[in-house]
């Protein structure tokens, strides 16, 4: 019976781990795709336009996902502080933010960032698993909430994506008082576990605001690289929608998904498709360098934690 039993084990195992590999399979087909086809849209005309003081605009824009990283390890300082109080230092949480993007890149669907980060400042700080997945989750909750309220703030100003989206005044503020709203009940909620005031969840909305900016502020700096007459306020419309979407598990990290929403949104401005699909790769280039950094830091702490042993 226990002979038997230990088979079953092993079928369940091989089942779980078949599936496993199915879904990231799918994942990185669609990613493929999505990327194959966005190819195909680019032009010699857009391609020609790189010249070599390219390297200029993305050393600053390098620069700004730096300072947007900086922003993040700043707001998980603090909510781990809020979990429990201990000198956490702000560099290796920025050191482990890096880390995080070398998985998001590079290992996705296997281990993903945030799983990385939770596992090294579990160690770091001899934090339980539990207080460490709750300051990731009001984190990713927060980001999600920023998002929400730039994208609102955006749609005020901006005609053009609100007759596309069918967006009128008092639809957006039905949907800036919904949000406000399931804030209050995320509070509620959290209220159970952790002991955080409505200024806690102000400051800690004002750093996600500012980390998510970095991505829209790159993305106005190559538009300016490029000519293209699209404002940051166009961008704030976009930039929400494009990191929505990509939390539907549909593709390998966003790969793909990332690309296409945010050529369609640009495209709603009046940007050729081949410019738009032009910016979108070199935000996702920028991300695969911040990747191999992240890299680096990740060989270097483990190689000195392997020799303190």
């Amino acid at each position: 019976m226990a002979e038997v039993e230990a088979a079953a084990d092993v079928v369940v195992k091989e089942r779980n781990r078949f599936k496993k590999l199915l879904v990231i399979g799918l994942k990185v087909a669609v990613s493929v795709t999505l990327l194959a086809y966005l190819l195909t849209k680019l032009d010699f005309s857009s391609i020609s336009k790189l010249q070599s003081d390219i390297a200029w605009y993305v050393a600053v824009s390098s620069l700004v996902m730096l300072a947007a990283l900086w922003f993040m390890a700043v707001r998980w300082k603090f909510v781990l502080k809020l979990i429990e109080a201990k000198n956490y230092s702000l560099k290796l949480l920025y050191n482990f933010y890096l880390i995080g993007s070398f998985f998001n890149i590079f290992i996705p669907g296997a281990i993903g960032g945030d799983a990385m980060r939770l596992y090294y400042a579990s160690k770091a700080y001899n934090l339980t698993k539990t207080k460490s997945f709750i300051a990731v989750f009001i984190e990713r909750v927060a980001g999600l909430f920023a998002l929400g309220l730039i994208l609102m703030f955006s749609l005020l100003f901006n005609e053009t994506i609100r007759s596309k989206l069918g967006f009128g005044f008092t639809l957006i503020l039905l949907c800036t008082a919904g949000m406000v709203l399931a804030l209050v009940i995320a509070k509620y909620f959290i209220q159970k576990k952790l002991d955080i005031a409505y200024k806690d969840l102000g400051f800690i909305l004002l750093l996600s605001g500012l980390g998510q900016f970095g991505d829209i502020l790159i993305t106005y700096i190559f538009s300016l690289y490029f000519g293209l007459e699209i404002t940051i306020l166009n961008l704030m419309s976009i930039m929400p929608l494009v990191y929505i979407a990509t939390v539907v598990p549909i593709s390998l990290g966003g790969v793909g998904v990332r690309e296409g929403v945010m050529t369609a949104g640009m495209t709603l401005y009046g940007v050729g498709v081949s410019d738009a699909v032009l910016v979108s790769l070199l935000l996702y280039f920028l991300k695969v360098l911040l990747g191999v950094v992240g890299m680096f830091f990740y060989l270097s702490y483990r190689n000195t934690n392997e020799k303190g042993k």
